[in-house]
């Protein structure tokens, strides 16, 4: 009976050693993830805290770049009108038909003044709907069966007019507003190339 009573009391110590020991362990186990879940979420917040900072950094450089954009957007219109203005041939005063000196007893021909080639106003080249972001083929003739056909009609847009037009385009609903379509016609339409380059890449 002695050799049965000693058996069972270090059984029972055993057992309560290793119950003590399993609570530990639990407790320990259970603050490790309480810590690494508080890691995780002060990582995150911090993560967000950086990415909203980042995009207010984004928009305030690109409020610090519009004016000078447009101002090189005004330079290249400028450019553009004194290209034009200089190779626009000038009008004639004074008649060149005579002939020169001795010509009527030469027999030489009359002078003739005559454009030189490529002399001609320079047009500049309206936008094709194409060129805007996101508009390909299947897009642009959808915009076209609703009555958009030119990137002028989709700068004058307001906000209802868009959301009609957005209505109506069946397969490409919502992408009016989607692809900021209004916002890159009313660039083109101004002319602000640079700004849109600095917002959309470069025109298709």
């Amino acid at each position: 009976m002695a050799t049965t009573y000693e058996f069972s009391l270090a059984y029972a110590l055993w057992a309560l050693g290793g119950l003590v020991l399993g609570l530990l362990l639990g407790r320990i186990f259970r603050r490790t993830v309480r810590v690494a879940a508080v890691a995780d979420t002060a990582g995150l917040a911090a993560a967000r805290t950086e990415a909203a900072q980042a995009q207010r950094e984004l928009a305030a450089s690109r409020e610090a770049m519009r004016p000078l954009a447009d101002e090189v957007d005004r330079l290249k219109r400028e450019n553009a009108k004194l290209r034009r203005t200089a190779q626009e041939p000038l009008p004639l005063t004074t008649p060149l038909a005579t002939p020169a000196l001795g010509a009527s007893v030469l027999g030489a021909e009359p002078l003739v003044s005559e454009p030189l080639a490529g002399t001609g106003p320079i047009v500049a080249a309206v936008p094709d709907i194409r060129a805007l972001k996101g508009v390909g083929d299947k897009f642009a003739a959808a915009l076209e069966a609703i009555g958009l056909d030119s990137v002028d009609k989709i700068a004058r847009l307001n906000a209802d007019e868009a959301l009609d037009a957005d209505a109506q385009l069946g397969a490409f609903n919502g992408r009016i507003a989607r692809d900021r379509l209004v916002e890159q016609a009313t660039l083109l339409d101004e002319g602000r190339t640079t700004e849109y380059a600095a917002r959309f890449g470069t025109p298709g």
